[in-house]
């Protein structure tokens, strides 16, 4: 092993692109330099990988990284070979001849990390030939796996305590990024740090927007409502089951939708596959159970959709933060409702004997207020991780965005429940109370006489949602709790003083069914001309990337796309000061990309080599207020010279069904009522009779109905036209 050790920064930005360090990135490069033993915990996109990708170009030497996906592995060995990292892995989908490569260039010193999963070591083979190797360090990703207390813990990484036997000169290092002081601890033990040095990062991600909705009746509704705000982006929807998977993937696919399907009951070919769909397409959604998104790299997913709660808050930390990699703005939405809270609770109650059984009621119950509670989201998050939220108004959720206002009278509105219940003998759940609370006639009610109570119907004024959501608030803020198997409402002592009006809650007005003006506040503003060469960088990147058969976000992030077409670099010095251009993106992709944006910038007369940020630039009128996507403007534009379906996704070089898409957005931005320029006179007559005789219902059966003679694009245009025509 050598002595000499290269610069970091310099190695950062050569490799990179990057000029500086974020934050803890330095001080964990030190640790594997000083061969110190580490913990660090960085929200996801904070940098981990380069933690440990640094050091070993820094050390030349060899860097064992212990991966517990092959698709990760494989990503990030396809982004390090494209920097000019010398990198490999080894994994059980690798042919024989494709490992004997692997070992021979270990064997004579060519790569710099070698990627390999906790399998894989557990052979005593593989470790003995390893020992031959000089490993430098370990690096131990997605550590969270080997706690008993942590959300994902996987047995297979139990073992890796053991490497301490077969290294024990070198320094060990874990690497996640979802993590409580529990956890931590237990992760150090579990692989036998020595004089561990903690490195805790924040836990926030100020560029996500956090949002809660009770779910509806009309749940897929409330779904589609968030798609359309994502148009042509790309996303996850996170389901409780399997059935839920398939059938919220169906309907979707039926809509028009580039979706895939993701969970452990399909056959493994099919989910590697649609995992491999939707890392390589620009857009597009994953509809999947938690099996999904451990190892996926992919940067550019603008959001992320819980369809029903999670069992614990680290699960909502880790799956959310999926979202928005690459720093840019993103949403994550969660729909719950109280089945969702009783089913876990059930789950849990059954395997109360279970290990760690008691901090996962703690995880259950922190998830429970993050969804219910009346605080910041971001400020919940950060304080479940034992840290603290600097600003007063994160800016970035639902509380604080002032979408959830509060109600004018809180006190006697929470004194009118806390008497309610405390009438009821404090003996009932949260439904049950919300029904005598709003005068149901139901059954129960009636044969408890609690329709005879003065506080039945009390607050019938209100909607139920409004009723369960100020319950669930008060239970938020200690002044209800629930107990026992059947989770019964009991009034605590704070709940008492409140009754006296000795203290006063915070309660907030429910949000309305569907979200349809909630937007993703960006700190990244594009012109509309700005926002066109993005998206043809972003068609050049996809070119690149088929020829290459990676991922597109393998070669540049949206980020460095967006720094693109913000700067606008016509030669390649200014290439070079692109975020995310290191030495051999600029020698491989320099003359491609600078060329493109020259030819663009020639065409609109835009400025190029802007070293600031651009004060003005030429704009095309948007056709309307609100947030459209660059490939919307550009539709949007065709629609308007009268150009059909056909011609327009020929013009734009798009499919058909993604075409489609633009233009029930289109007539809906815009509340196009009339569907004559696209559909006949005939065909709206009879696809608007039989909407009136199903009634609300999906496309499917109206399509059936008309004896599949008419086709789902005329369908969703009368569709369209027909909702403007009834909100006018």
């Amino acid at each position: 092993m050598t002595d000499h050790v290269q610069n970091p920064a310099a190695i950062l930005k050569q490799f990179w692109g990057h000029k500086s360090f974020l934050p803890l990135q330095k001080e964990a490069i030190d640790c594997v330099l000083k061969n110190e033993d580490s913990l660090l915990v960085l929200p996801t996109g904070g940098g981990k990988s380069a933690c440990y990708q640094v050091p070993a170009l820094a050390l030349d030497s060899l860097a064992l990284v212990i991966s517990p996906l092959i698709a990760l592995m494989k990503d990030q060995v396809d982004g390090l070979c494209l920097n000019g990292v010398p990198a490999a892995c080894i994994n059980s989908s690798m042919t024989v001849s494709e490992k004997r490569q692997v070992t021979e260039k270990l064997k004579t010193g060519e790569l710099k990390l070698l990627y390999i999963s906790p399998e894989k070591l557990a052979q005593e083979r593989s470790l003995n030939f390893l020992k031959t190797l000089p490993v430098r360090f370990i690096a131990v990703d997605e550590a969270h796996c080997i706690s008993q207390w942590g959300h994902d813990f996987r047995p297979d990484y139990r073992q890796l305590g053991n490497l301490r036997e077969y290294f024990p000169e070198i320094s060990v290092h874990a690497y996640t990024a979802t993590a409580t002081g529990e956890v931590q601890k237990d992760i150090a033990a579990q692989l036998n740090l020595k004089k561990t040095r903690f490195l805790i990062g924040s836990f926030d991600r100020p560029n996500l927007t956090y949002r809660v909705f009770r779910k509806s009746s009309r749940h897929f509704a409330q779904i589609m409502e968030v798609l359309e705000r994502h148009s042509e982006q790309s996303g996850i929807i996170y389901c409780q089951s399997r059935r839920e998977v398939d059938e919220t993937a169906n309907r979707l696919a039926d809509s028009g939708l580039a979706v895939w399907p993701y969970h452990a009951g399909m056959v493994d070919h099919q989910r590697k596959r649609n995992q491999e769909e939707f890392i390589n397409h620009e857009s597009g959604i994953m509809v999947a159970t938690i099996a999904f998104g451990m190892g996926v790299d992919k940067s550019n997913i603008r959001f992320v959709i819980h369809s029903g709660l999670p069992k614990a808050l680290e699960n909502y930390q880790q799956e959310s933060g999926r979202a928005g990699r690459d720093g840019l703005p993103a949403e994550c939405l969660l729909f719950h409702n109280n089945n969702d809270l009783q089913r876990w609770q059930r789950n849990l109650n059954d395997a109360e004997n279970q290990a760690g059984s008691e901090g996962t009621q703690r995880s259950l119950n922190a998830m429970s207020n993050y969804a219910q509670g009346i605080n910041c989201r971001h400020r919940t998050l950060v304080n479940y991780f034992g840290q603290e939220l600097e600003k007063d108004n994160c800016a970035h959720c639902d509380i604080c965005l002032e979408e959830l206002p509060e109600i004018d009278d809180p006190l006697t509105t929470g004194q009118k429940i806390i008497s309610s219940i405390l009438r009821q003998g404090e003996n009932f759940g949260l439904l049950y109370s919300a029904q005598v609370l709003k005068g149901s006639n139901d059954r129960r009610i009636k044969a408890n006489n609690h329709n005879q109570l003065s506080t039945w119907g009390i607050l019938k004024e209100q909607r139920s949602e409004q009723i369960k959501e100020w319950l669930n608030q008060l239970i938020s803020q200690d002044f209800l709790v629930r107990e026992g198997e059947y989770q019964i409402l009991k009034v605590t002592i704070d709940g008492r003083a409140l009754l006296r009006g000795e203290k006063k809650p915070r309660l907030l007005k429910a949000k309305a069914e569907h979200s349809s003006s909630s937007t993703v506040t960006s700190e990244t503003i594009l012109t509309p001309a700005e926002l066109e060469l993005f998206a043809d960088l972003r068609s050049l990147r996809r070119e690149l990337a088929e020829a290459r058969k990676v991922p597109p976000y393998v070669i540049f992030s949206d980020a460095s796309l967006y720094d693109m077409a913000r700067h606008r670099p016509a030669n390649l010095d200014f290439f070079r000061l692109i975020k995310g251009v290191g030495e051999m993106k600029l020698q491989d992709f320099g003359e491609i990309f600078t060329n493109r944006i020259k030819t663009y910038c020639e065409q609109y007369d835009l400025g190029i080599n802007l070293q600031t940020e651009p004060t003005s630039s030429p704009q095309k009128p948007r056709p309307g207020p609100g947030h459209l996507s660059e490939s919307e403007l550009k539709a949007f534009a065709c629609f308007g010279e009268g150009l059909s379906i056909e011609a327009t996704a020929a013009k734009m070089e798009r499919a058909h069904s993604t075409t489609s898409g633009y233009l029930n957005t289109y007539i809906r931005h815009l509340k196009i009522t009339d569907p004559s320029p696209w559909v006949s006179v005939e065909n709206t007559n009879k696809i608007e009779t039989v909407m009136a005789e199903l009634g609300p219902a999906p496309l499917k059966p109206i399509f059936i109905k008309l004896e599949e003679k008419i086709s789902y694009d005329e369908i969703r245009v009368v569709f369209e036209c027909l909702k403007n025509r009834d909100s006018e």
